[in-house]
């Protein structure tokens, strides 16, 4: 193996592991965009949109503060859904989305009280 393979290999292993520290995914890290929510002034939650066939959401809970985060959208204008993470603080779950061609909006939300503590919404498409 060559020197330069090396180092090359080095800089791709050190950044990911750059990442993974951040707490950011390598799916995250590819995302079309990201919605996040914020209770008493920090960091809660947040939901990537990737796009794809099929796409796909990313969402994190990002506090320990024993709230769910979720994921709220319409695609195309439709009717609202919505997928929760209950796994609890520091995890990420994934929820796939259909393939083809869309529009959607979305946002990240707390679980918190009623109403729930939400980002503000987010556009993006498919394709």
């Amino acid at each position: 193996m060559s020197s330069q393979f090396r180092i090359i290999a080095g800089a791709g292993i050190a950044a990911t592991a750059a990442m993974l520290l951040a707490g950011v995914t390598p799916a995250s890290a590819a995302a079309s965009s990201s919605a996040i929510v914020y209770t008493g002034g920090t960091y809660a939650g947040e939901a990537w949109f990737n796009r794809g066939a099929p796409a796909f959401f990313d969402v994190k809970d990002g506090k320990c503060d024993g709230e769910p985060v979720y994921v709220e959208w319409r695609i195309n204008g439709g009717s609202s859904r919505k997928y929760t993470n209950y796994n609890g603080c520091g995890t990420t779950t994934r929820v796939q989305l259909q393939s083809g061609r869309f529009n959607i909006s979305y946002r990240t939300c707390v679980d918190d009280f009623p109403p729930a503590t939400c980002s503000s919404w987010k556009s993006d498409n498919n394709g």
